[in-house]
């Protein structure tokens, strides 16, 4: 499933609640091999949002949902620059429908 603003609107809580979790793992484990490559400043900034994110998930996503947006928006845009630095990271499936 392709995750934007429009189709996170859509998703129940539950799903919500998943994808934020999701996006906290994925964060946590590029963050370790942002680390590995010596990469420390972009592993120290994935590592605190994958943490944040994953302690405040289901609070997100039952209370806050255009925060919960806002966030998913922004984790997405630190995956991004994270792919665009570290080019030979095995890309693999992330979600799936």
């Amino acid at each position: 499933m392709l995750v934007t603003e429009e189709t996170f609107a859509t998703l129940g809580v539950a799903e919500k609640q998943a994808l934020l979790e999701r996006l906290a793992i994925t964060l946590e484990r590029n963050a370790r091999w942002a680390a590995d490559e010596g990469d420390d400043g972009l592993e120290t900034v994935m590592a605190s949002v994958g943490k944040a994110l994953s302690s405040v998930a289901s609070d997100l996503a039952v209370n806050d949902p255009e925060l919960a947006k806002d966030v998913v928006t922004r984790a997405l845009a630190l995956m991004t620059t994270f792919h665009a630095l570290h080019p030979d990271y095995p890309v693999g499936p992330a979600f799936q429908s």
